[in-house]
């Protein structure tokens, strides 16, 4: 009998844990202020389900752009913003300027929802529309996956066998700097990996074969450099990697399972499930510890049917 797949496991990384539907009982017309308070919800709902930055204060970074606008050469404020994102001249406070910054969608879109909210408060409804539609737009291009990424499968299952040993090691490394409270975040924890490796394999050879065993099976080609003088080696490709691996949606669940010990967001909910967590600047409150999927409907007349699929439910 062929196996079915449970509905959970039907879902990719891609997926929304909320979905809002708006015709239940037929074709109507939606509001621009309900489609706005939504994507707001949605937009929230992203960042937070991002255990590996934390980019909640781009929320109120976008505020601050769009409500001090300046003159421009040629488009409007909330466009020439978007242009300056696109091209990587305009990147939030916060992040590291010396990487690329990958959230571009993330940012553009709570500019333009910042910037639709503000239009339907002023009554220019007209030019909301499509500012609400780029916002909703550029929220979907801020999804973790890509086509590619979905369609690499086969280049995965190769890179699985020749990274098998450097994976248990990476699983163990995490279990000890765990258990010993040293990081409490996950990009610590992806530098203690590399610092604790280097060590046991200057002190033993097992290890150091392992990870030259490792390192032979990598293409001079992929390589790279970190400066123009010196080529990186095994340790700074262990730590490229790390930042792969560790997502949600990486390739190892074993390895993304054991990073999210590390993030503070994760760790206010191991002692209890039904905690809601605080609430945003915007008064929403993002408790998925009890389902993976909710599905709201609009019935009119400001009623809403909400269905939520719990995670404890069996496939």
């Amino acid at each position: 009998m062929e196996n079915i797949p449970s509905l959970q496991e039907s879902l990719t990384g891609n997926d929304p844990i909320t979905h809002f539907f708006y015709e239940y009982e037929g074709p109507r017309s939606v509001e621009q202020t309900l489609l706005i308070e939504n994507a707001i919800v949605l937009w929230h709902e992203a960042v937070y389900s991002n255990n590996t930055h934390d980019n909640a204060y781009i929320w109120e970074h976008a505020k601050s752009l769009v409500y001090a606008p300046q003159p421009t050469p040629s488009h409007s404020w909330v466009e020439w913003l978007r242009q300056q994102i696109t091209l990587g001249s305009e990147v939030p406070p916060m992040w590291d300027s010396r990487k690329a910054f990958p959230y571009k969608g993330l940012f553009i879109s709570a500019i333009y929802l910042h910037e639709a909210r503000r239009l339907c408060g002023q009554g220019e409804s007209d030019r909301a529309w499509h500012i609400v539609a780029m916002a909703y737009y550029h929220l979907g291009l801020s999804t973790p996956h890509s086509t590619i990424q979905n369609t690499a499968k086969a280049a995965q299952l190769m890179h699985a066998a020749r990274t098998e040993k450097l994976r248990g090691m990476v699983v163990g490394t995490l279990d000890a700097i765990e258990k010993n409270g040293a990081e409490d975040s996950i990009e610590g924890a992806k530098n203690r990996v590399v610092e604790i490796l280097r060590k046991v394999a200057a002190k033993n050879p097992e290890v150091a074969s392992w990870l030259a065993e490792f390192d032979a099976m990598v293409s001079d080609k992929v390589k790279g450099r970190t400066a123009a003088k010196h080529k990186n080696d095994v340790f700074d490709r262990i730590r490229n990697l790390l930042d792969k691996w560790a997502l949600p949606s990486g390739p190892y669940p074993e390895i993304s399972k054991a990073f999210s010990a590390f993030s503070k967001r994760t760790r206010k909910l191991e002692g209890n499930n039904h905690v809601p967590r605080a609430e945003t600047t915007e008064g929403i409150e993002l408790d998925d510890s009890d389902f993976y999927l909710r599905l709201v409907h609009y019935l009119g007349d400001e009623f809403r049917l909400t269905v939520k699929v719990s995670r404890s439910e069996a496939p």
